[in-house]
């Protein structure tokens, strides 16, 4: 990519910008630049905050409803590693490091492979291991908690260069507050800690509190400063004594711009990524507790808590487990539990997302917008793609997110190319430049829900070279019907399947593929196109962060058709029910006349 094409991306992005934004991205590089130079002004200032601030009390009698589940949000993550702290080793991300002995944690740790986006590091300081360590951990559990708490605030500096982008990074800071305030108030509420473990906390917690309240991303917007409101309503919400009336002011503001410029009417986070929608389900809840804010916005928060987790429930298979549209992976929020979405058609119409689904079969289709035009940088172009669950069992997947950090792999996760929705060959309808960076952008749409049989979900996107829309048809019991169309006789079209690597795949002729994993079968069957040659064991799919595990890509072309070109494809636990063929024809010739 040459100077004059970043040049290009950057600028469009920063045009796309609010002009509060504007002015706190100003704030931000400021910060960045003048607090390494004047180190003794920058803690002063921050020391000055946190004198203003009440100390965290006692726990209520009742842990209140999304108190509890921040506990149970770190618990269920990390009280599979309490123990290998005590010797010093972390994993996070599937990667350990052995530090050797827990007072040996370097919070400052690069990882190589990471380059410009250290999120191992980061994910280091949220210590959201020290949650279910205070909660459910022994003697040994808080003496160690209370040698990490003391060595953080020794260790790190948040005047030192480089320093807001690791340890003091505000998003991490927000993450320490919700587990350290939520694992010390339920820790109060069962009995109390050591005295040296309780104050070692307290005292991080408190000077935490200055620093996000300082550092509020405004310049970002979106799910950091959800995150970051979040953190601070917990902790106000339980300090020994009301927080300042600037504070309480200032808060009620935020909050109140939040849930106008974030939450969709629909429920939908407006980054619209399934995984920060899970995210989002537990920030919004503890804000809607927050006993200093006003009852009418406590009241609208709760309403925004219900819808959230509605179409949390939207975007999660029937394991539980988010989609990985967008930058999602599993494991950053627990599974969902004693949710569910309705069976049938579920819509999100402003999240650009539409679901069919019976028992553990499922089909998810992505026809939105990148993401929010000011911030868009956890967007994929993954227009019109679907995920598909049979038997529980994900048979077609999204290729997920195993990097942030600047490179090939970044690059690949977020083009068209990598997904599977109907594009033209060689076209990319996004611009992206290195971990979030967006210059042009594209959106695709819902088809109206009215203006299709319950069994069918549908959108559009209008691309560079012409339009192209897709058509998912629901066979209960049996599996989906995607018909694809292009309204364009050139370039060619490509729809491209990812499959993962534990299921087998035995073709049957050139139309038709058998599945097999285990006791599981599926079938993928031709009915209007081409397979684009061999099956291969040559792609990768990521559900994890900073792993990628194999797949089989299978690229299937169009057939030309009146209507430019098309494709007719059945995914289902056998082959296709007899006459769907000519059910795909008829849906073609509705789709035409839909998207005309």
């Amino acid at each position: 990519m040459n100077r004059l094409h970043r040049a290009t991306i950057l600028l469009q992005a920063i045009s796309r910008l609010s002009p509060r934004m504007a002015v706190y991205m100003m704030r931000r590089a400021a910060r960045n630049r003048f607090a390494p130079c004047f180190p003794a002004r920058y803690r002063a200032r921050l020391a000055a905050i946190e004198a203003t601030l009440p100390t965290l009390g006692a726990p209520p009698a009742e842990l209140p409803t999304g108190l509890r589940a921040v506990v149970d949000f770190y618990s269920v993550e990390y009280r599979g590693m309490m123990d290998a702290v005590l010797e010093g080793r972390v994993r996070l991300h599937g990667r350990e490091i052995d530090f050797n002995a827990p007072d040996r944690i370097d919070w400052t740790h690069a990882v190589l492979e990471e380059g410009d986006h250290q999120m191992w590091r980061v994910k280091l300081s949220h210590m959201g291991f020290l949650c279910p360590m205070m909660v459910e951990g022994g003697p040994a559990h808080h003496a160690v908690v209370a040698t990490l708490a003391t060595s953080a605030g020794a260790c790190t500096d948040p005047a030192a260069p480089g320093a807001f982008n690791a340890y003091w990074f505000p998003y991490a800071a927000s993450h320490r507050i919700l587990a350290l305030g939520a694992g010390l108030l339920a820790a109060r509420a069962a009995g109390g800690l050591p005295s040296e473990t309780d104050r070692a906390v307290a005292d991080l917690l408190r000077y935490n509190a200055a620093f996000v309240l300082d550092n509020i991303e405004h310049e970002l917007n979106n799910n950091h400063v959800e995150r970051n409101l979040a953190a601070l309503c917990l902790y106000f919400s339980h300090t020994e004594a009301p927080p300042p009336p600037w504070i309480v002011a200032r808060l009620e503001n935020c909050v109140t711009h939040l849930l106008d410029t974030t939450l969709l009417p629909d429920g939908c986070q407006v980054e619209r990524s399934p995984m920060y929608q899970g995210l989002s389900v537990t920030s919004l809840g503890v804000i809607a507790e927050a006993p200093f804010l006003s009852e009418p916005l406590r009241t609208r928060a709760q309403q925004a808590t219900t819808a959230a987790r509605s179409a949390f429930a939207i975007l999660c298979h029937p394991d539980g487990k988010v989609a990985l549209f967008n930058d999602s992976w599993h494991g950053e929020v627990p599974p969902l539990v004693g949710s569910a979405a309705p069976e049938g058609r579920s819509m999100l119409a402003q999240g650009g997302y539409g679901r069919l689904s019976q028992g553990d079969d499922l089909c998810l289709l992505d026809a939105g917008p990148l993401g929010p035009s000011w911030n868009p940088g956890h967007g994929h172009a993954d227009f019109l793609s679907i995920e598909i669950t049979l038997d529980g069992n994900r048979v077609i997947v999204d290729p997920g997110t195993s990097c942030y950090n600047t490179g090939p792999d970044r690059a690949r996760e977020r083009s068209a190319a990598a997904h599977n929705g109907p594009r033209f060959n060689d076209h990319e309808p996004v611009a992206f430049q290195d971990c979030f960076k967006v210059g042009r952008l594209a959106e695709a749409h819902l088809l109206p829900s009215q203006s299709l049989p319950e069994d069918m979900i549908a959108g559009v996107f209008r691309s560079g070279p012409g339009l192209v829309a897709r058509l998912v048809k629901h066979y209960e019991g049996q599996g989906f019907l995607v018909a694809d169309l292009w309204r364009a006789p050139a370039p060619h079209g490509i729809v491209t399947w990812l499959v993962p690597g534990d299921w087998q795949i035995l073709p049957e002729g050139m139309e038709t593929m058998r599945l097999t994993s285990g006791d599981a079968q599926a079938v993928i069957a031709i009915l209007s196109g081409q397979n684009d040659g061999p099956i291969s064991h040559f792609s990768h799919w990521a559900c994890q962060y900073g792993r990628r595990e194999s797949a089989y890509e299978i690229r299937l072309r169009p057939a030309p058709s009146r209507h430019g070109q098309s494709l007719l494809c059945w995914i289902g636990h056998v082959g296709p029910p007899r006459g769907c063929a000519k059910d795909g024809a008829a849906l073609l010739d509705q789709l035409a006349e839909m998207v005309r």
